[in-house]
């Protein structure tokens, strides 16, 4: 399987090339805009027409192309994820995983891709001659999900094509087998709230979803929106939303909390972190 420089300049990624597969995920991860030069007051003066008009739509491209901010809690999410990527690297099963829930417009993917990006700066510091390593898998849930579906959004990333007659276990074998070849340790998994548990296809989906779960050496953060509404957390004894520590409904404005699974529980059961602060590891450790 090849891949593509990690600095590859916008020019050679295919623009029909989005996030969900290698090259666009690249392009992401190592752009970096660059700056139009300055013009004094003299050299503005001195332009046409057309040639200010040029400048100011430079100047607007670079505006709309800054990097996204560091906020708090985008912050929250990247350490809380990434202590997570550490205590999970070691462990043979029962990995603890992230899911950002909330309203649409709260800011998921943003947080969800930022925390991929830092992830993947991170690995290509540590192994800068290794550039076959792909550490972050970015995929969305589609609408109506089979589990063919979704292992081909996996296949998709990687560039995997099949024969027609191919079935869901040569996808999947495949998926894992070149995951492991390029040492893949998070898992982006977006739109989560697609998965509709009501239908039969739908729980099979999210079936095939655990399953990646359990055979992938990684640590899996789904994003979507309002997840606690959509049955994907199971309800608890008392009644009470499951984020129901926090001190009121998300507001539209508000990023989502970070439900984080534990062992020995049900697969997406939410965990709230304590306002303002990021779990140690004897916290994450608890069952």
């Amino acid at each position: 399987m090849s891949t593509s420089s990690p600095s590859a300049p916008a020019s050679q990624v295919p623009p029909d090339n989005p996030l969900t597969t290698k090259e666009g995920w690249r392009h992401f991860v190592g752009h970096e805009p660059v700056p139009p030069r300055l013009l004094t007051t003299g050299e503005r003066a001195a332009l046409g027409p057309r040639e200010r008009m040029r400048e100011d739509e430079r100047r607007r491209e670079y505006h709309a192309d800054l990097p996204m901010v560091n906020t708090p809690v985008i912050r929250k999410v990247t350490t809380t994820s990434r202590l997570l990527i550490q205590l999970n690297r070691n462990q043979i099963s029962a990995r603890r995983g992230v899911i950002l829930s909330g309203a649409s417009g709260t800011g998921k993917t943003t947080a969800l891709t930022q925390l991929g990006r830092a992830h993947e700066l991170a690995v290509r510091k540590r192994h800068p001659h290794d550039r076959n390593r792909l550490p972050v898998i970015y995929v969305t849930v589609p609408p109506a999900a089979t589990p063919k579906m979704l292992a081909m959004e996996f296949a998709r990333f990687f560039g995997l094509t099949f024969p027609t007659r191919a079935n869901i276990t040569d996808v999947v074998d495949a998926v894992c087998a070149t995951a492991a070849h390029v040492h893949v340790d998070l898992v982006l998994v977006d739109e989560i709230h697609n998965l509709t548990l009501t239908t039969r296809s739908g729980a099979e989906a999210s079936d095939q979803l655990k399953y990646f779960a359990e055979r992938l050496p990684a640590t899996f953060a789904y994003a979507g929106i309002d997840v606690e509404s959509k049955g994907l957390f199971p309800a608890p004894e008392d009644g009470r939303s499951p984020d129901a520590s926090s001190s009121s409904p998300l507001p539209p404005s508000h990023t989502p909390q970070l439900p984080i699974e534990k062992p020995g529980r049900p697969w997406w059961e939410p965990w709230s972190p304590r306002s303002g602060c990021t779990p140690t590891p004897q916290e994450l450790s608890r069952g």
